[in-house]
C-alpha cells in the first residue's frame, strides 16, 4: 500500500524536529557540562549542581531527539513499531500540553494551548483507519 501524504508529512515533521532537539539539546548539554565544571573548579558548588542538572537535561533531550529520528525514519518506511512510538510521542506531547494549560496565568494557558494544536491533529490522523491498515495495525 502506498505511503499518505499526511504520513510523510508527519515523517518530515518528527525529522526536523528531531534535528533541531539534537542542536538544541547538545548546545544545553555542552553548556550544562562547561558550568558544571567551572562551578566545580572555582567553589560554587551552586553552579555546579546548576550546570550537572542542565547537562543531565540536555543528554536526555539528545535521546529524544534520537528516537524522533529514528520514529522519522520508521514513518517513511511505514513501519508498524513506527506508528506506535509516533503515538506514544504525541500522546506525550497532548498531555505535556493538558499539564500546561493549568500551571500558570492566561499566558501559560494560551501557549500551552497553541502548542496542543499539531499534536491533537497527529493524533487524530495516526488513529484514523485507513492510516492504521497502511502501517498494519488494523487489517484491511
Amino acid at each position: 500500500m502506498k505511503r499518505p501524504t499526511g504520513v510523510t508529512v508527519i515523517a518530515i515533521y518528527f525529522l526536523v524536529l528531531g534535528l533541531l532537539s539534537f542542536l538544541w539539546s547538545g548546545l544545553v548539554f555542552g553548556f550544562g557540562g562547561l558550568t558544571s565544571m567551572f562551578g566545580s573548579l572555582f567553589g560554587a558548588s551552586n553552579i555546579a549542581a546548576s550546570g550537572t542538572s542542565s547537562a543531565w537535561s540536555g543528554f536526555l533531550g539528545i535521546l529524544a531527539a534520537v528516537v524522533q529520528l529514528v520514529v522519522a525514519f520508521g514513518l517513511l518506511g511505514t513501519r508498524r513499531w513506527a506508528w506506535y512510538l509516533a503515538l506514544v510521542g504525541v500522546g506525550l506531547s497532548v498531555l505535556q500540553g493538558i499539564v500546561g494549560l493549568f500551571s500558570g496565568g492566561v499566558f501559560a494557558f494560551m501557549c500551552a494551548g497553541l502548542g496542543l494544536v499539531i499534536p491533537v491533529i497527529i493524533l487524530i490522523y495516526l488513529l484514523q483507519g485507513r492510516i492504521q491498515q497502511v502501517f498494519g495495525i488494523k487489517p484491511g
